[in-house]
């Protein structure tokens, strides 16, 4: 039997919500066994009819070293690591998503209180 937080392929270290009006709830750390790999930062959104998770990623940064910003105003990110196709990730979002939820039941509950 797995210990709380933990699939087969994949356990949730550490968990924190954040307060926010978009489909962002939190940042979850995890550590992936069998690759001896541990992923700090992997957003987790909750859109109301879809949960994924997204790789960590880093802001663009102008000459300044300030971040860049898209037409909409939100600051644009560069990926650290991608998965090479969508099914892939897709199914690692899948099992982060299970894994958080074996983790801290109550995840999807949108109290932002980082808690």
């Amino acid at each position: 039997m797995n210990a709380p937080g933990q699939t087969r392929r994949i356990t949730v270290l550490d968990f924190k919500l954040v307060a926010s009006a978009g489909p962002l709830i939190g940042f979850a750390d995890l550590h992936l066994p069998a690759w001896r790999l541990r992923l700090f930062g992997v957003a987790v959104f909750d859109n109301g009819s879809r949960r994924w998770v997204a790789l960590p990623a880093k802001p663009q940064l102008d000459r300044d070293k300030r971040a860049l910003t898209g037409a909409d105003g939100k600051v644009t990110y560069n990926p650290t690591a991608a998965f090479d196709d969508k099914a892939t990730a897709d199914r690692f979002s899948e099992a982060v998503v299970s894994a958080l939820l074996a983790f801290k039941p109550d995840a999807f509950g949108r109290t932002g209180n980082g808690q």
